[in-house]
């Protein structure tokens, strides 16, 4: 059975190892990317370069012709997630397998934040932040200005957005004589933060909200017959994480899971503040830290999930403990 994952990240190395953990030999794992030096392309058989700078549509059509090129079974989406779930019909009927949400409207809700929290607030209040939308300068500024009333810090971030790579903190102190000391790191003040706003068209708007402080929790999720799989990971901020059995998130992520109907795998995102957890987002594919949640829970979910699609039950249990911390260390290979 051959397996294609598209685009993916460098830990997509782990999520193939993991996935063909129970039969090494059932199944061929296909790699593609702009880059030749993919570290995931270590765990596939076959690997191959994709162009760069292309369509929606065109990248559309690539995927279904490379599926019938290379005789894929399963196709691992992760570049264009959306617009491929949204087509999902058109990999079926070519006999592709998608490992990922089939409502396309869903998958398109939860891939702008902004419509995320719209969704959440209608049955977990609670949980969302008070965040704005800035379509200008002028409703960004407006946005600072409300939020940091309260003497707190301020974030944006674009509300279609991977990776937390737009994720900026406003923070005036990093030009003081704290910044000798103090990586900026995501940090910016507000006068860059303007001065780059004035060549930014606004074509995705920002999201602002208040800067939450506390621990990030990445909770790792599959629906199965036998029950929820639901993996908190708390985040330290250095080089370890602690998965904790919390029951009140548990179970909140249960809620989520069963109210939105989650089939395939699934990453919730939180941040606490004040001890409060807020939801940051959704993401409905496998996170780039699953491998730390398999490894500390014992739990495969990418295989699980695997068999999953295939219609084969693979049974799992929750350890026996409430917490256990993991770590992941760097280990050199040749490309």
């Amino acid at each position: 059975m051959r397996i294609w994952f598209n685009h993916w990240f460098s830990t997509a190395y782990h999520l193939i190892n993991l996935m063909r953990k129970k039969e090494p030999e059932r199944f061929v794992f296909i790699g593609s990317g702009t880059n030749p030096d993919s570290i995931y392309k270590q765990a596939c058989t076959e690997f191959y370069l994709e162009d760069q700078d292309v369509s929606d549509e065109e990248y559309l059509n690539f995927c279904l012709e490379f599926c019938l090129e290379h005789g894929i079974d399963v196709f691992v989406p992760r570049h264009n997630l959306v617009q491929i779930i949204k087509n999902a019909d058109s990999f079926e009927k070519i006999g592709v397998r998608l490992l990922a949400e089939k409502d396309g409207g869903l998958a398109e809700t939860l891939d702008d934040k902004m419509k995320t929290y719209e969704l959440i607030q209608s049955f977990l209040p609670d949980r969302v932040p008070p965040a704005k939308e800035a379509n200008s300068v002028s409703e960004f500024v407006e946005a600072v200005r409300g939020l940091s009333e309260s003497g707190r810090r301020v974030c944006y971030k674009l509300i279609i957005d991977e990776g937390a790579r737009s994720f900026r903190v406003i923070d005036d102190r990093i030009e003081g004589a704290s910044g000798i000391y103090n990586k900026p790191g995501s940090k910016i003040t507000m006068e860059s933060t303007l001065k780059v706003l004035k060549e930014y068209d606004f074509r995705i708007p920002l999201l602002v909200m208040p800067y939450l402080e506390d621990a990030e929790i990445s909770v790792d999720c599959l629906k199965t017959a036998s029950g929820n799989i639901i993996i908190p990971r708390f985040k330290s901020g250095k080089r370890y994480s602690e998965v904790i059995f919390e029951k009140d998130i548990m179970d909140e992520c249960g809620q989520i899971i069963d109210r939105l109907n989650l089939q395939m795998p699934a990453n919730i995102q939180y941040k606490k503040s004040g001890g409060r957890p807020y939801l940051l987002e959704i993401n409905t594919r496998m996170s780039g830290g699953l491998q730390l949640s398999c490894e500390a829970s014992k739990i495969n979910v990418p295989m699980i999930a695997l068999y999953k699609l295939l219609g084969e039950d693979v049974d799992w249990k929750y350890p026996d403990f409430k917490s256990r911390k993991v770590a992941n260390i760097e280990t050199p290979i040749c490309l």
